[in-house]
This record gives C-alpha cells, sequence and structure tokens, in this order.
C-alpha cells in the first residue's frame, strides 16, 4: 500500500504549483512575491515526507516545529490575519489528500498514514491560533473547567426557587474561583449602590480574606477602583504599595504589588468592580488579561441574573402584601366611595360620605337626585351633564372637579372619578367611583400658581426660555423666550420635530442622541447640550445651552422639563480665547525657528574662535561664556519648538532604530557630567539593552530627567540612573535625594509651563518645558512616564518603553 511521503514526492512540483496559485487569492497576498507567497512550503513538505516514512522521530519533528514558527512570524510580518495563515494549513493538505481522493482504496494510503498527516497540519494549525490569540489549548481547557466551576455555583444561586441561597452568602466563592484561576493573592469584589454613584465592598478572598476596601468608593475619585470603573479594558496598577491613586489600606500593606482590575459591565451599565493582586512586581500578560476578561464576562451574567431573580422574588412578595395592605385600606378607607346602578338609579355609597362631609350614608343614598342636589348651583348643569355624555357615549371613565355641600352648609371642593361597566351590548350598567376633598390641595395649587408666576417673571429678568414636554403624549410647551431663541413668533405652535428643525443640521442628530438618552434614564435623566439654532440671529451665529430633567413612572418617562439660554456670547469669547492660544503656539514656534540661523552662526563662530591657540586665558573664558549661553539659548529653542510641534502638529515625531540603550544612557550622562564636574551621577545597568527607538529623542529624555534631578537636589548627594531591560520592554529609573516635590503639583507636573518648586539659583531657571517634552517624547514611543516623591525614598522618576514599533502598539492596545 502507497504512503503519503510517495504521493507528495511524485507530485511535489505539481503541488508547489497548485499552492502558489491558491494562495496568492488572498487578500494578504496581494503584492507578495511568488517566493514570499511559497516561504517554507517546499521544505515543509519534505519533513511531512520524513514524518509520514519515519513517524514522530526527534528531527523531523524538530524541523517541522521550526518550519511552522518561521512560517507563522513571516505571515504575521505581512499582515496575514489567523483565519487565513490556519487557511494555508488547510490548503496543503486538501491539496495532498486529492492526489489519491478518486484511486482506488487499495491504491491509497493507510488509514494511520492519513490520520498521521491531518493530525501534523491540525498542530500547526494550533500553533497558529496559539501564536495568534495567546492562548494555548491548555488555557483553554483551564477556562472551560474554571466556566464549569462558576456553572455549578451559579446553579446554587438559581436553582432552589423556593429556597434559594442569598448572593451575598455565595459571592465569596464566585470570586475565589476567579482569584484561583488567575493564580493571584487576592482579589476583590466591589458592586454599585442603587444611585450608581458609589462602588460598596462584596467580597473579597485570598491576601485580602478580611476585607480589601473597607467602605464605599465614589465612581468619580481618584482611586485605582474608580479608574478601573471608568474604563473599558482591564486597568493595571503596577505597585499597589507605591501607587499615586488611592488604593485601600489593606491592599497596600498585604504584601501584593501587581493589581489588574475590570469593570462588570452587562447591558452598557456600571455593575461592579473586581480586581486581583499578585505579590510579584510584574506586568500582567496578556493571556492573563484576556483570561480576566472572559471570567469577568461570565461572573457579571450570573451576578446580573442573580439580581434580578431576587428583584422578582421580592417583587412577588410585595404585591402580595400590597393586596393584604389594599384590603385592609378599602375597608378603612376616608375616601367616599359610590357605587350607581345607572338601570335603576339607585345610589349607595360608604362610611367615607360621612367622614368627609358630615351626611349619613342613608341621606345621600336612595335615589341618584340625592347627589344633583349637593353640587353647587352654579355647577350642577354641567357636572351633570358631563356624566350623562360619558354614560351615553362610549366612554370607560369620567372625571370632573365640582363644589360639593357640606351637612354644616358650606362647599367643599371635590375630585370625582368614576369607572363605567357596561354589558355585552355595549350599554352602561354600573358606575362605581370616589369622591376626595381637594379643597386643602386646590388653595396649595393656587399658592403654586402664585408661585409659579413669580418664577416666570425671574426667568424672564434672567432671559431663560422655559419648555415642558409629555413624552407619553408628545405634546410640547415653550415659553415665549424660548420661541424666540429658535427665531419664531409668541402664537407660533411647536412639536419635538420642529424644534428639530431650528436647530442647525450640523447639531441636530448629536441633540436628539442626547434627548434620547435622558428619556431612557440614563445619568438620572439629566439633559445638558448646547447647539446652534438654524436660523441665525441679526446675521451671527446664536448657540443654545438647554438643560432640564425627565421623570419617570414605572420606569417610563412621563414628564420632560428644563430652560434654554443663549450662550453665543460665551462662545465667541471662548473663540477668541482659543485663536489667541493657538496664535501664541504658533508665534512661539515661528520665533523659535527662526533665532536658530543666528544662534548657529554664533556656535560656528565661538568654534572658530576656539580653534585659534593664540588667545589668553581671559579671552578663552569670554569665548566660553559665549558657547555656553548660545548652547543654553539652542536648548531653549529646541525645547519650544518641541513643544510647539507637541501642541499644534498632534505630537512629537520619532523615527526609530535599533541601538543600545545602556550605551545610548551612559553616553548621555558622560556629557552631563561635562557640565556639572562637581556631582556624582551612578549609572546601574542590566538586562538586555538592544531595542528600537528614537535614539537622538531618548538622549533628551534622559538629559532633562538628569538635569532635573541634579538642579533639585542638595549638591552633596547622589543622583542614580538605572537602566534594565525586560522581556518586552526597558526600565529607565532617575532618582536623586532631597525635599519632595509639593503633592499639590504632582498632578500638573507634566503640563508645560510646570516645574517642580518655585525656588532655585538663577542658573536652573528654565521655561518649565523639560518634563512636558520628557512626556510626550515616552508617549510617542508608545511609553509611560511615572514620578513618586516622598520625604524619606526621595524622588523617582521611571519611564517604561516598549522594545519596538509592533509591542508599543500591542501596549496602546491593551492599555
Amino acid at each position: 500500500m502507497p504512503r503519503v511521503a510517495d504521493f507528495i514526492e511524485k507530485n511535489r512540483e505539481q503541488l508547489i504549483e497548485r499552492f502558489l496559485r491558491e494562495a496568492s487569492k488572498l487578500e494578504s497576498a496581494r503584492g507578495l512575491k511568488p517566493y514570499e507567497v511559497l516561504d517554507t512550503l517546499p521544505e515543509y513538505l519534505s519533513t511531512l515526507t520524513a514524518l509520514s516514512r519515519q513517524g514522530h522521530r526527534l528531527e523531523p519533528e524538530k524541523t517541522k516545529k521550526r518550519l511552522e514558527e518561521t512560517h507563522i512570524s513571516l505571515r504575521l510580518r505581512h499582515g496575514y490575519n489567523q483565519e487565513e495563515v490556519t487557511g494555508e494549513y488547510v490548503l496543503i493538505g486538501r491539496l495532498i489528500a486529492s492526489l489519491w481522493e478518486n484511486l482506488p482504496r487499495e491504491e491509497q494510503p493507510s488509514t494511520e498514514d492519513t490520520a498521521l498527516l491531518f493530525a501534523e497540519l491540525q498542530d500547526a494549525m494550533n500553533q497558529v491560533v496559539a501564536t495568534f490569540s495567546g492562548d494555548t489549548l491548555e488555557d483553554r481547557q483551564r477556562e472551560k473547567r474554571t466556566l464549569r466551576r462558576l456553572d455549578a455555583l451559579a446553579s446554587e444561586l438559581m436553582g432552589d426557587v423556593e429556597n434559594p441561597q442569598p448572593l451575598h452568602e455565595r459571592l465569596g466563592a464566585l470570586v475565589e474561583v476567579v482569584r484561583q484561576a488567575l493564580h493571584a493573592k487576592g482579589a476583590a469584589l466591589l458592586l454599585t449602590d442603587p444611585s450608581g454613584k458609589k462602588l460598596l465592598p462584596a467580597t473579597s478572598t485570598g491576601a485580602w480574606s478580611t476585607g480589601a476596601d473597607t467602605g464605599p468608593v465614589p465612581v468619580d475619585s481618584a482611586s485605582f477602583v474608580a479608574r478601573v470603573a471608568a474604563s473599558d479594558e482591564p486597568v493595571e496598577l503596577a505597585d499597589a504599595a507605591s501607587a499615586n491613586l488611592e488604593v485601600a489600606e489593606a491592599v497596600r500593606h498585604s504584601g501584593v504589588h501587581s493589581l489588574l482590575g475590570l469593570r462588570l459591565w452587562p447591558h452598557g451599565k456600571l455593575l461592579g468592580v473586581l480586581y486581583i493582586g499578585i505579590a510579584e512586581l510584574r506586568p500582567f500578560a496578556p493571556q492573563a488579561r484576556r483570561y480576566l476578561e472572559t471570567l469577568v464576562e461570565y461572573l457579571s451574567g450570573i451576578i446580573e441574573k442573580t439580581l434580578l431573580l431576587q428583584r422578582f422574588r421580592q417583587a412577588n412578595e410585595q404585591l402580595r402584601q400590597s393586596e393584604t395592605r389594599y384590603r385592609l385600606a378599602t375597608e378603612a378607607i376616608s375616601d367616599a366611595v359610590w357605587e350607581w346602578n345607572l338601570l335603576t338609579n339607585e345610589l349607595s355609597w360608604n362610611q367615607g360620605v360621612e367622614k368627609l362631609f358630615g351626611h349619613p350614608r342613608e341621606q345621600l343614598g336612595g335615589h341618584i337626585s340625592g347627589w344633583y342636589d349637593h353640587i353647587h348651583p352654579e355647577e350642577r348643569d354641567r357636572v351633570v351633564h358631563g356624566i350623562h355624555a360619558a354614560i351615553d357615549g362610549e366612554a370607560e371613565r369620567w372625571r370632573d372637579e365640582y363644589r360639593f355641600r357640606h351637612r354644616d352648609g358650606h362647599y367643599v371642593n371635590v375630585t370625582d372619578h368614576g369607572l363605567i361597566e357596561r354589558d355585552a351590548g355595549g350599554r352602561a350598567v354600573r358606575m362605581v367611583g370616589v369622591m376626595q376633598d381637594i379643597t386643602e390641595s386646590k388653595a396649595a395649587s393656587e399658592a403654586l400658581r402664585s408661585s409659579e408666576d413669580r418664577l416666570r417673571l425671574a426667568l424672564r429678568a434672567a432671559e431663560l426660555g422655559t419648555w415642558d414636554m409629555d413624552p407619553v403624549t408628545g405634546v410640547l410647551r415653550w415659553d415665549e423666550r424660548c420661541k424666540a431663541l429658535f427665531g419664531l413668533p409668541p402664537e407660533a405652535d411647536v412639536t419635538y420635530d420642529s424644534f428639530l428643525s431650528g436647530i442647525h443640521p450640523e447639531d441636530r442628530a448629536h441633540t436628539a442622541a442626547v434627548v434620547q438618552r435622558a428619556l431612557s434614564g440614563e445619568n438620572g435623566g439629566e439633559y445638558d447640550t448646547e447647539f446652534r439654532s438654524a436660523v441665525p440671529h441679526n446675521g451671527v451665529e446664536r448657540w443654545v445651552r438647554a438643560t432640564g430633567r425627565a421623570f419617570f413612572e414605572g420606569g417610563r418617562a412621563v414628564r420632560f422639563i428644563g430652560t434654554v439660554h443663549d450662550v453665543s456670547d460665551k462662545k465667541r469669547q471662548e473663540a477668541e480665547r482659543r485663536t489667541r492660544a493657538e496664535f501664541e503656539e504658533q508665534l512661539i514656534g515661528i520665533v523659535s525657528h527662526d533665532l536658530r540661523n543666528p544662534l548657529n552662526a554664533i556656535n560656528l563662530s565661538v568654534a572658530a574662535l576656539l580653534r585659534n591657540e593664540d588667545l589668553s586665558e581671559r579671552q578663552a573664558k569670554g569665548i566660553a561664556r559665549i558657547a555656553a549661553a548660545a548652547e543654553r539659548a539652542t536648548r531653549l529653542i529646541r525645547d519650544l519648538l518641541d513643544f510647539t510641534r507637541a501642541r499644534l502638529g498632534g505630537g512629537i515625531p520619532i523615527e526609530r532604530r535599533p541601538f543600545d540603550l545602556h550605551h545610548l544612557t551612559r553616553q548621555t550622562v558622560d556629557e552631563v557630567r561635562f557640565a556639572h564636574p562637581e556631582r556624582e551621577v551612578e549609572v546601574v545597568q542590566s538586562g538586555q539593552g538592544r531595542g528600537e527607538w528614537d535614539g537622538d529623542r531618548l538622549a533628551q529624555v534622559v538629559t532633562n530627567l538628569l538635569n532635573n534631578a541634579l538642579t533639585y537636589s542638595p549638591p552633596e548627594t547622589l543622583v542614580r540612573v538605572e537602566t534594565r531591560g525586560e522581556d518586552d520592554t526597558f526600565l529607565l529609573r532617575v532618582h536623586n535625594e532631597g525635599k519632595p516635590i509639593p503633592p499639590e503639583l504632582l498632578p500638573r507636573l507634566f503640563n508645560p509651563m510646570m516645574r517642580g518648586t518655585k525656588k532655585g539659583d538663577t542658573s536652573s531657571r528654565n521655561i518649565g518645558l523639560g518634563l512636558y517634552i520628557v512626556n510626550n517624547i515616552v508617549h510617542a514611543h508608545g511609553g509611560m512616564v511615572e514620578v513618586c516623591s516622598t520625604e524619606a525614598e526621595g524622588t523617582t522618576f521611571t519611564v517604561r518603553l516598549p522594545r519596538g514599533a509592533a509591542s508599543a502598539a500591542k501596549s496602546r492596545s491593551t492599555g
């Protein structure tokens, strides 16, 4: 029986030709040369041949792995996606199998030989998936086991309808599963309170089993938990023990360093925050971040379903209690309840009529005329005509307000509601109603109306327009000022559509979306937006600010009210300030650029003078002072140009090239030492220093940080520069002793025109752009810069840089 190897060897050129033709059709293969499409295929076919003949021998298996890794790496470089690369291995299998699929069974390879071929190709595809996703088969199996554990706990929470377990009793077990799955030292879960503005500690496990967070955490606070709640992606904290963000004391002192957190966000609403911690001071691998996302999403669903089930059970219990209360209330109700037999005109009352109006039920009961006689004469005809019109028509309900005579002779204001019962033919046969005394509420309404009149006067004085919308019926009411802002006369009718048409077309869709979010209950129904009106005012663009709030009943918006205000003057002033600021920044760039030519001339002249061997000592010192001054001016111009690029050009540009950052750091430190011979600077280096960066820019980073450390530290103290190569990142630390940076300056330290202190001698004066430029250069490389400054430990600036453009892009996508 022939082997797979025989078919490959016999048809080798045909296989290569067919693979090239098929694989070249892929989107990512466009523009590639034939040898780039074929890549390692010829050698790979030879390896498959060797495996077919020899089985799992060490050398062919090692060669196969090497070829697969090489192929996958090259495909990554060419921009292939996972599906395209796995598809190539599927294509190889299909092409080889097609060589014998139409032959008689005895002329085909054995089942074992064919199975070996497809097992090797499947192994290659698994390697592709692991490379692209970062998840190995073992990772996926581990994830399945963890999800099964969570499912089992979820069944305990929701399985027993009669005797359900409270959610808080099982939260610890759920979070412990997540902690163990991620091999974390501690894990903590916080859930939002009903207002959605605070996160309440729910449970903690592992090193934090006694409690991580001890109290509510506002979602708008400057804390690690709040930062996690505001982020769509997992948030990492390098060191909880020394972080600038607020971290719970129990976490800070637990021996846990690196934290990783993710919010629970089912259906676009914050449910809570879960974070884990590890003892090591290291970044989390991308697999761990993805694993956390999977587990948190699953955990969110379990918690949300459990909470919904609990609310459903509570609602059922409340309904049962409500029905009991209603039965008791109807027995003790103080309103006047009446029942009218429309066929016999007999009328009966409950005891409420005596409590409210002093009339015995027997006096008003009997015939309907007893009710008629007690209605105020001025309103009797209207009320009687209205209730009979409802009865004779097709109405189901009737309502009216009128004055009703009390037993002592005075009249009280009442509201009367009736429900009409009809037979199958539509004839009214019975009517049941409730009469309430509204004398006090009517007086209060009159007082409220008077207050509203005063409010209207105040709104007119403040030039505020008011609006009121009924979201149920769509009825919209504007006052005169509101209409005037949209260029409408006082008598104009308005609708929601006319409101939208009165907005500038470019602002219309955004404004409509803000309205819908308020009516859906987002942000508590608050509404606040600015837009331009479609009709200019006296030929000038008019800006309007609209604020308001929606009110809800049973989860549905029933009223939407607010004000509008002309903010055109404010907008024009803001535009003028922006224009002035942009002009100033452009002027800085122009001036600093034009100053470089005369400074270059000065530097060249000074260099020429310094080459003169006949200079006296006094002359040499004078020329050296000129050179130093020109160099300071050059640095000032460079900082101004970098500042202008960062503010107006979208960031400081960088040009990457391979070099050793350890070597560049030593060289830069030596240059700074030359300018500060009296100071001691220690350099400590470890790990691999090779990478792809912009050397000139990173020399600026080292120079600025080192000069900063020398400037703001006592002359007799040591300044320490540390560089350390890690797996995918490079670490630069500059440490100095001395007074710490004031805490109130730390949040603004990397802003332009900022300095760490207001003190310092005149020789160290600068324009406060050094740290701003450092921050922009580091961010342009996809890195980050942090500062820690305390009285006990001094000040340390830490820069973390990805080793190349690919790792920088990966860092930005996961950060």
